[in-house]
């Protein structure tokens, strides 16, 4: 019965991951010119990525959505050629690599990564591929090593040989780090590869420091779209909820769902069935754009990013009772403070800060509250430790407020932690 359902999730998700893909690189055709698209891509190719690289912004709306067309048909083909699980943890990961293919990833700066992380099992793990599907895809979030070092220092044919290596070594650091950072958090945040990549971004960074190489922030973010954006967003997660319902999902099922923690890793395809879980997929979505809406934000590449990596991990972790908590921290700590809801970082925050919502899944609405207010403050100010370069910042500051509240709890009351 499992191989069975094993199969049919298989099928599924690949026939789910491949039309959103070609829905993509269609709608991207429909709206700029071939000759537009090609110079487009070039120029996302050639950037260095780092934060904030809105795709759109820097090419132009076409090229950044065939772009993730073909980023998101890269991710789905590595996973059939490793044999992965194709459940929540695959569902999470495409839709985050996805989202990011509008922000700061490419088909040339994950590659090295996934090299790394091959090179890493080769001869050190010895694991089977498909256990490692997680730094695989999740850490392309630092492929801005590879584009910085290869474009952004003009170093010419030297610098992209150099930012390939650079990437293949952060692939392999990154794939041997992951279960030890996991040990920092215990799974109450979600992005626990941002948190590695942040580590490893660090490390890196200051190896560039040290050889006179200094990064500073980049700002590109488009605001010419939101419109087009918020209906394409729509579309896609009403398409989601309907085909869930037509995959048996259910209400009653849902319940197993909203009455989980959400620490990672819990796999909603596991505990219920794919279409109970898009249609979850579907809902943390719809909070998600019904907010940035709400609030009158910009949506964008960045955003797309954001909105994208809640409903990936709206099959392993994520769900409505959870997330809201966090959301509204970070809704509220804005207002005593000096940004405004929809400056960019508070923004991104409030979408990516849900990687914490473990912390309100477990120990309830106010600790949400409080996690959410801790977060933003936090993620604010680390990136410029890795140079900018770990795409999951929010990863990484959601990491940093973790091993405080962890260590925090551990010291008084250790048993809150147990199982």
């Amino acid at each position: 019965m499992n191989n069975y359902k094993e199969m049919i999730n298989r099928k599924r998700i690949t026939a789910l991951v491949f039309m959103f893909s070609v829905i993509c690189i269609a709608t991207g055709f429909s709206v700029n010119t071939y000759h537009e698209i090609l110079a487009g891509e070039l120029k996302i190719l050639t950037s260095p990525g780092i934060l904030i690289t809105d795709y759109i912004a820097l090419a132009n709306l076409g090229a950044a959505l065939v772009n993730m067309g073909m980023v998101t048909i890269i991710g789905l083909i590595l996973a059939w050629i490793v044999d992965a699980r194709f459940n929540g943890l695959l569902l999470a990961a495409i839709f985050t690599l996805a989202g990011f293919s509008m922000f700061g990833k490419n088909p040339f700066n994950i590659l090295p990564i996934f090299i790394g992380v091959y090179l890493y099992d080769r001869y050190f793990s010895h694991q089977p591929m498909k256990d490692l599907i997680a730094p695989l895809l999740f850490g392309t979030t630092l492929g801005p090593i590879v584009s910085q070092v290869a474009f952004g220092f003009n170093l010419g044919l030297k610098g992209i040989f150099i930012g390939i290596a650079l990437g293949i070594i952060s692939g392999v650091l990154l794939a041997a780090l992951m279960k030890h950072i996991y040990s920092f958090h215990l799974g109450y945040n979600l992005y626990n590869t941002g948190t590695t990549g942040g580590f490893v971004g660090v490390v890196v960074y200051m190896m560039m420091r040290g050889f006179g190489y200094e990064i500073k922030s980049e700002f590109l973010w488009s605001t010419d779209y939101t419109n087009f954006l918020s209906i394409f967003t729509l579309i896609f997660l009403i398409g989601l909820i309907t085909i869930g319902f037509v995959w048996k999902g259910s209400f009653s099922k849902y319940k197993k769902i909203i009455n989980t923690s959400g620490r990672l890793a819990t796999d909603f395809v596991d505990i219920t069935d794919l279409g109970t879980s898009l249609i979850n997929m579907g809902l943390v979505g719809f909070i998600a754009l019904g907010y940035v809406l709400l609030i009158k934000g910009d949506i964008n590449g960045p955003i797309i990013a954001g909105i994208l990596t809640v409903v990936g991990f709206g099959a392993l972790g994520k769900h409505p009772r959870n997330i809201l908590p966090v959301m509204l921290g970070v809704y509220l700590i804005c207002i005593p403070k000096i940004w405004l809801h929809t400056d960019p970082g508070p923004l991104l925050a409030s979408l990516f800060c849900t990687t914490l919502a473990p912390i309100s899944g477990k120990f309830g609405f106010f600790a949400g509250l409080i996690a959410g207010m801790l977060h933003l403050p936090m993620v604010m100010h680390v990136g410029g430790l890795h140079g900018y370069m770990n795409l999951y910042n929010n990863g990484f500051a959601g990491g940093l407020a973790m091993l405080m509240i962890i260590g925090f709890i551990k010291g008084l009351r250790p048993h809150l932690l147990e199982n």
